[in-house]
This record gives structure tokens, sequence and C-alpha cells, in this order.
């Protein structure tokens, strides 16, 4: 079995955090962003990306912007991190200012979008829509908390041109018609569509093999959605996986690599 060593890893879905309002796992209410970033040299990753998290108000524009910002700051504080941020469809033009400024501040991440979090609305809106073509037009990754089968499509039909990371395998045993088997099909029909492996799926056996074989190597990005899952069970998880050395570069830090610019 191949070692965290034996690669680059970069974690492309994490949560970082500023102050105990921002720490989301269920376990860390003491932990320090420095402690996060231990973590994720202790377990192997060279790299992680992802936004800050925190509940608030729904439809409050100024925590979102907070939120960025705050973003920026980690970022100057651990080199190792790629920051992330967010937008929302009640405050399109705000939004889509936003995307330029943290673009003209080297961000190419929006996301992980969690419409529960910060009160916005489905991903199948004009709204999102308008949202999504102007990151695609600056060349941005969306990364979009587990999409149902009805706001996939949308995007599939209506923003062809953005970069969408789907957050999240999702189980067998799903629902019906949108289970783990028909996201990984949707995902290899679709070109510029991904799927980031955080939370469910790598702890059923032979889950990483069989993604492979369905769309491919290439269209898969490790994740962990640290610190609400272990990062440590994830990289293992991931590496005590069936595949050649090519595949694990491309899953562990080469497809996110890729699809960022980096």
């Amino acid at each position: 079995m191949f070692k965290p060593e034996d690669f680059e890893i970069i974690d492309a879905h994490i949560h970082p955090f500023e102050n105990p309002a921002q720490r989301i796992g269920a376990y860390s209410s003491e932990q320090t962003m420095a402690e996060f970033d231990a973590e994720m040299c202790r377990a192997g990753v060279d790299m992680y990306a992802g936004c800050v998290f925190e509940k608030g108000t729904p439809g409050d524009w100024e925590l979102v912007k907070r939120l960025n910002r705050t973003a920026l700051r980690l970022r100057d504080k651990f080199p190792r991190y790629i920051p992330g941020i967010h937008v929302h469809h009640k405050f399109v033009e705000e939004s889509c200012a936003e995307l330029h400024a943290m673009k003209a501040e080297g961000v190419k991440l929006v996301g992980e979008l969690v419409p529960g979090i910060l009160g916005s609305d489905s991903f199948k809106t004009p709204e999102m829509a308008v949202i999504f073509k102007e990151a695609a037009k600056l060349g941005m990754v969306m990364n979009i908390h587990y999409p149902s089968l009805e706001e996939a499509e949308y995007l599939a039909v209506n923003v062809p041109e953005a970069t969408v990371v789907f957050a999240h395998p999702g189980e067998p045993h799903g629902t019906p018609g949108w289970t783990s088997h028909d996201r990984m099909k949707f995902i290899a029909e679709h070109e510029n569509m991904y799927m980031d492996i955080s939370g469910t799926g790598l702890f059923r056996w032979n889950f990483l093999r069989h993604f492979v074989g369905v769309c491919g190597a290439e269209k898969i990005i490790f994740g962990s959605d640290f610190p609400t899952c272990s990062v440590g069970m994830n990289v293992y998880g991931t590496l005590s996986e069936h595949l050649t050395r090519e595949q694990f570069e491309l899953i562990l830090s080469g497809n996110f690599r890729r699809i960022m610019g980096m």
C-alpha cells in the first residue's frame, strides 16, 4: 500500500476557523486553527482548500463578506490554506462584485456552498445561474453541497461552462434515481462536473475503485470535510484502495490543480 509521503496531497474540502463560532466539528470545540493546520500536516496533506462557516442571520450579506475576508486572513497566516469564498442568491450584484474582488486577491475557489448555512436558496434559480456564469468567466471553480438531481440538471443545462465540483458522493442506498451510483454516472456524462470524495463513501469497501471504473480517475477530487470528518481516515482510506500510482496522483492533487489552474 502507498503512503501519504508518496504523493502530493491537496485536501480540496475543508472548513477552517478563526474563532469558536466557526468551528463546525462535533468534537473540535477546544481546538485552534494552529492545531487544525498541524493535523493536516500530520495526515500528510500538503495544502488544503475550502471556506469558513458560521451560522448567522439568514440573508445577511455582511456576514458573507466577513467570512470571505476571514478566509483571506487565514490564508495569510497559514500559507498551506487555499481560500474558498461564499456568494448568495439574494445578492446577485454584490456576489458578482465579490467574485471580482476575490479574484483580484488570487482566490479561485467558491464554496463549499451550503444553502442552509447562510440562508441562500436552491442552486436551481436564475439568480444562482447568473452568479455561476460570472464565476465561469473568471475561471473560478464552484464547490456545491450535495445538489439534488433537479439542481444538477439545471446547472448542466443553464451553465455548462461552469466548473462545478459536487461535494460528498452520497450513499448507494440513497434517494431513488440519485444514489451514489447515479451521481457517479452524472459526473461521467458532464465534462465540467467533478466530485470530491469528502464525507460518505470511503468507508465502504471498493468505493473508489468502483467510482474510477464509472467515470475515470480524472473526475474525482480528494476531500475530507475536516473538521467535520477525520482527515487521517480519509487519507488512509483513499490510499487503501486498489488503484495505480497515476490514478492516485490525479485524485490526490492532479485534478484539483488542473481545474484550479494551479
